[in-house]
């Protein structure tokens, strides 16, 4: 039985991925990295922006100290803001499935993003009163395709709205994600996802349990179908 939803941020219902690896390409510029777009989908799309300098830095055998990598990550946020130019370009139907799916079940929000960039744009959109639960990049230490967030998430929605005799169990939520690395992530949770093909085709993302291509699609009475069956 369907409980909870957690959705991703990122992909999901800020169309702002194109942006933030602009923003990381020229920030490792500086390096003499030259970041392509299908490295940064196929490796490093679901990690905050501290495991993907990391992991984009050991992958070209480049070692930073602490103040050089906040140099860096500061530059990378100061162009993230300048692309994004407070425009906060939501995915079509995003909102309406947020408004519609927050009258039936908790929602909680597990992302990568820094909490700032989440709550400007839940601001801007009207859509922050509907999330019960927030997870951001500075909550946890292991990200997607590592379940830590997810289980955050589910954590600190039953001390919202769980029963200490009765508290939300994995099984019972419902992810909704974009990425290879989220859709990983939630199934090791242990929970079910609809996957939306907004970054990745459908074929990478056949581990969901269904995929749908727009959350404009999505009816809320096939959610509590999805346990166990696959796209």
């Amino acid at each position: 039985m369907l409980k909870a939803i957690i959705l991703d941020f990122n992909g999901i219902i800020l169309d702002d991925e194109p942006l933030h690896f602009s923003a990381m390409r020229d920030a490792v510029a500086r390096f003499g990295i030259h970041l392509t777009r299908e490295e940064y989908w196929n490796k490093y799309l679901p990690m905050d922006d501290v495991q993907c300098l990391d992991a984009i830095c050991s992958d070209y055998s480049i070692r930073i100290g602490d103040q050089e990598r906040r140099i860096v990550l500061a530059r990378k946020v100061d162009l993230y803001r300048h692309f994004l130019q407070n425009l906060y370009p939501l995915f079509p139907g995003a909102a309406r499935f947020i408004k519609n799916a927050a009258q039936r079940y908790p929602l909680a929000l597990a992302s990568g993003a820094r909490r700032e960039e989440i709550e400007t744009t839940l601001d801007s959109a009207g859509l922050k009163r509907y999330f019960l639960v927030i997870v951001a990049a500075e909550d946890f230490t292991r990200g997607k395709p590592h379940p830590e967030s997810f289980l955050l998430a589910l954590k600190q929605l039953n001390t919202r709205v769980g029963s200490r005799l009765n508290p939300i169990k994995p099984e019972e939520c419902l992810v909704i994600e974009d990425s290879v690395g989220g859709v990983q992530g939630a199934r090791a949770a242990g929970m079910n996802c609809l996957a939306v093909s907004n970054s990745y085709p459908r074929e990478m993302l056949r581990a969901a349990n269904r995929i749908v291509d727009t959350l404009d699609e999505v009816q809320l009475d096939i959610l509590s179908t999805l346990s166990g069956d696959h796209a």
